[in-house]
């Protein structure tokens, strides 16, 4: 104890401080923040947990209300069983019958599914007929709904078979008296007979998007996330990522039976950190209590920073509440003054951030606005084709109203040539595509397809083997032919998957053959030629961009005389029926 009597008694009373009270208190308190943290952590996992399972409990009830109303208005067993059954044909009302009958069936949904008023849904049924019957309290937009079922048919069907109840996401349909867009979470039910399995309409029951939202706004200040029993992302709120280090997150998670979702709730434990922090403001308080005693102008100082500083917080929280114009009074010109002054500064720098954002989000909304508007001439121009099919068809001019069929099934697929097709599907778009050029070139021109029964459902890009049918009829029966042939064969072989596209036109030489196979697989650039056939680079890509780098190609004469381009893959992945 020597060397603390060469220090001056001021000096003694602070290192007597540290040694004797300073230093047993922090590690105290130490000791005991780490206890209570790891208490009231598990305490709010075990809330979590709670509050999930509410939230889940809510769900389950709300899918089986839904559940039991699609089971009831579809119960072949009921008296309005057969009333349904009657009414699936109607395409329009013509009588007076078929209009009571449309109200029977408003009227029977508004009774079936008066347990899910609260959740704000929006019932109807669609007959065999295409015909839209609403609930009583529907208010969806009829124009939005009906392209948006037009969009969506197939897709029902398709997936009718595998569960008695589908769900379904609507995105881009809005109600009468809104103005925004609206999405919605459809349960939908495909009503067949049971006895001929013949289709008798759809049940449609919508939950709007908004009561996920409001649900999961009220339960916490955490991320939730909705998933499908196969992952896909239901909803989330906020709409925005919660970034999170994966070593301080906490994670709840529970099981919607009877959807089979799953609802996982993420919170971060540095936020709990926080909350535990206030607590120990009270060891704070002793602490400076104690050093008052022996410091009374360390204290002093230590108020003088802790004030502003507190007011800093405290702006900065009322900030983060929503009060974008409030500042930190800055007075004096020490350093908490140059910190508020910072401060200040980026609190500026932050609402001109969010401005700039909002006025993002305003352009993006009516970017959107002008897609969807775009989209209403094509439709316009396939309603006129149709028109003009139908009045073909009524005259009795059966070719010319078949040649606007296929033209008008090829404008579809270029309105959505981004999405993927079948096999099957596009080589009925290869047939009409043929039928429009014999008419446009007067040459008459055979196809004949060949697939293999495991290859016709599998997904290609749509229109890939247009440009190589294009170039045949183009370059390969430049001069007339008296038998134009074209083969398309789609078949197995090993591991891998060939598709050929063979004529019997003129054909090209060896040296053509070869320079155009290394300008398609070697060179990025397209030639400015028409002649050239730019289309099999075009093809090429896509195919490679859809089953990947193995992907291979071939140009050969076949035993025709004419030209046959082969493409292989792999086949693993490949869907089946």
């Amino acid at each position: 104890m020597n060397w603390l009597m060469r220090f001056s008694f001021h000096r003694k009373t602070q290192i007597s401080f540290a040694i004797f009270i300073l230093v047993p208190l922090t590690l105290v308190t130490i000791f005991s923040y780490s206890l209570i943290k790891g208490v009231v952590i598990d305490k709010v996992r075990t809330s979590n947990q709670s509050v999930v399972n509410v939230i889940s409990s809510d769900l389950s009830k709300n899918i089986e209300d839904i559940i039991y109303a699609s089971y009831l208005f579809s119960n072949k067993e009921s008296s309005f069983y057969n009333e349904l059954f009657d009414f699936k044909d109607v395409q329009r009302l013509n009588s007076s019958s078929e209009l009571f009958a449309q109200k029977r069936i408003s009227e029977y949904l508004d009774m079936a599914f008066s347990k899910t008023s609260g959740l704000s849904t929006q019932v109807f049924f669609v007959n065999k007929g295409n015909f839209v019957t609403y609930a009583g309290n529907n208010s969806l937009d009829y124009e939005y709904l009906r392209r948006w079922l037009s969009q969506n048919k197939m897709k029902v069907l398709d997936n009718s078979s595998s569960s008695p109840l589908i769900w379904l996401k609507g995105e881009g349909l809005k109600q009468i008296y809104a103005k925004s867009m609206e999405s919605f979470y459809f349960a939908v039910k495909v009503i067949r007979d049971p006895d001929n399995g013949e289709l008798i309409g759809t049940l449609f029951v919508g939950i709007p998007m908004d009561y996920f939202e409001r649900m999961f706004a009220r339960s916490g200040t955490g991320q939730f996330q909705l998933f499908t029993s196969e992952g896909e992302l239901i909803e989330k709120y906020p709409k925005e990522q919660v970034q999170m280090d994966s070593r301080h997150e906490l994670e709840v998670q529970t099981i919607i039976q009877r959807a089979d979702w799953k609802l996982v709730y993420q919170i971060s434990s540095e936020k709990i950190t926080a909350e535990i922090s206030k607590v120990f403001g009270i060891y704070t308080l002793i602490l400076s209590l104690c050093i008052l005693a022996f410091l009374i102008i360390s204290i002093f100082i230590a108020r003088t920073l802790h004030t502003p500083l507190n007011k800093l917080r405290k702006t900065a929280e009322r900030f983060g509440n929503g009060n974008r114009q409030i500042r930190f009074q800055v007075s004096g010109k020490d350093e908490v003054a140059v910190l508020g002054n910072a401060f200040n500064h980026m609190l500026d720098q932050i609402n001109l951030l969010i401005e700039e954002v909002e006025q993002e989000q305003e352009e993006k909304r009516m970017i959107e606005l002008d897609a969807l508007f775009s989209q209403i001439r094509p439709h316009f121009l396939l309603n006129t084709l149709n028109s003009i099919k139908c009045n073909l068809v009524t005259e009795g001019d059966s070719v010319n109203s078949r040649q606007i069929d296929a033209l008008m099934s090829l404008l579809r697929a270029y309105m959505i040539v981004n999405e993927k097709c079948t096999l099957k599907q596009e080589c009925k778009l290869l047939g009409d595509y043929v039928e429009i050029m014999q008419m446009r070139s007067e040459i008459q021109v055979d196809l004949h397809i060949q697939l293999d029964e495991a290859l016709e459902f599998m997904e290609v890009p749509r229109l890939c083997l247009q440009p190589l049918v294009e170039n045949a009829i183009v370059h390969g029966f430049a001069n007339e032919s008296e038998q134009a042939c074209i083969w398309i064969r789609a078949q197995i072989d090993g591991s891998r998957c060939l598709i050929e596209v063979k004529d019997n036109g003129e054909g090209m030489k060896e040296t053509e053959m070869k320079e155009l196979l290394e300008r398609v697989l070697f060179s990025t650039v397209e030639p400015q030629d028409p002649n050239q056939r730019i289309g099999l680079a075009n093809v090429y890509k896509r195919l490679r961009l859809t089953f990947g780098y193995d992907l291979s190609m071939d140009i050969r004469s076949n035993e025709y005389g004419g030209t046959s381009v082969i493409f292989g893959f792999n086949t693993l992945g490949t869907p089946e029926r």
